[in-house]
């Protein structure tokens, strides 16, 4: 009975102290946990700015560029790259190669992944005779199963995004994520007025193609914008339910091209021509819209121009700047030059700047 009562006593104090080591241990996961989402949510990333690189015609010239542009990122403790389309030139065919293999060999490259947003050489300009007269929503289709087939960025070491609609089929390329309190976005806004087709010139010039063929290209305009719009509303409205401290908005077009903004041109001229035959004009108020409803800071990347360009590129209805815009677009076409981007969310504007200028050194 003795031994008894003594195992009874045993079993009784290990039950009554097991609870209080349990709490030490909860407790010490829980400040670990804390400590560990406070450093995430604080840490400095470092992130590539490119797009519409690689236009030059002599191969030998463009394979160099690339090599060379991969060396110089490799080089660089990125985190990751944010690549605004066009992934070839727009006078050239819209082979699989071209528009499949060739950007996957350059992304895979790279030791770092690249959140990838379509582009209007890609797929949107295929129609003309010197892309090969290709049907464009045809090649779309190609570059949705290529690309945006699984809930991962691009590249050998790719990162978990949220992508909208089914994976691999249609608006599956817009995608997000966050890193560091701060939401990347990829929205699919091409060049050549996003595929809306509102003119008879923006039908037929350098194409063949038929009324039919540019209504069709209006009607698949019109189901994205409705989707694109979705995306990039719920986009702000996860960031301010999370409480970051920024948004980052990817997309190809130059919304704002031939348009200086300077001496009242924003206003007298940018947001006159912002009509239904306008393919960015829902974009861009529903961008301003939320911009304006957000704390954070708001940072739009683009390429399609080819000139290399910070600015303040939004205003508010007294003519003030509006403080947490900022508007970076990349450079392209012959230049391979890229843009190194600080994101330090304990920094008061967030983002900061670097161009990376090459010039066909390797050693860069």
């Amino acid at each position: 009975m003795r031994n008894f009562a003594l195992i009874t006593l045993i079993a009784g104090s290990i039950a009554s102290t097991t609870p209080l080591v349990s709490y030490a241990d909860r407790k010490h996961d829980d400040d670990h946990a804390e400590r560990h989402s406070h450093m995430h949510k604080h840490r400095v990333l470092k992130v590539a700015l490119w797009g519409d690189e690689f236009y030059n015609d002599d191969p030998e010239i463009k394979s160099i560029q690339i090599e060379q542009t991969i060396h110089s990122m490799n080089k660089h403790d990125l985190d990751f790259t944010l690549f605004a389309g066009d992934t070839k030139n727009g006078s050239s065919e819209c082979t699989d190669q071209a528009i499949g293999q060739d950007t996957m060999d350059i992304f895979n490259s790279l030791d770092v992944p690249t959140l990838y947003t379509l582009g209007d050489n890609e797929w949107t300009d295929c129609h003309r005779e010197s892309n090969g007269s290709m049907d464009p929503l045809e090649r779309l289709a190609y570059l949705r199963t290529t690309f945006f087939s699984a809930n991962k960025s691009q590249g050998n070491h790719p990162i978990d995004v949220a992508r909208q609609g089914v994976l691999g089929q249609a608006y599956s390329e817009n995608s997000r994520f966050v890193k560091s309190n701060v939401e990347f976005v990829a929205l699919h806004i091409p060049g050549s007025n996003n595929n809306l087709v509102a003119t008879e010139k923006q039908c037929t010039k350098k194409s063949l193609r038929d009324q039919a063929a540019c209504d069709a290209a209006s009607a698949e305009y019109a189901d994205r914008n409705v989707q694109n719009i979705a995306w990039l509303t719920e986009s702000f409205a996860q960031a301010r339910d999370n409480n970051n401290v920024a948004i980052v908005i990817l997309i190809q077009a130059d919304i704002y091209f031939p348009f200086e903004l300077s001496d009242g041109i924003y206003q007298e001229e940018f947001l006159a021509q912002l009509d239904e035959n306008n393919g960015y004009t829902d974009f861009f108020n529903t961008l301003l819209a939320e911009t304006h409803n957000f704390e954070g800071q708001v940072l739009l990347v683009h390429g399609d121009s080819h000139y290399f360009k910070i600015d303040k590129a939004m205003f508010n209805d007294d003519g003030t700047l509006t403080a947490n815009f900022t508007r970076v677009e990349v450079f392209g076409s012959k230049e391979n030059s890229w843009i190194e981007m600080t994101v330090d969310p304990s920094s008061e504007n967030v983002f900061s700047f670097a161009p990376v200028i090459l010039n066909q050194a390797v050693n860069q």
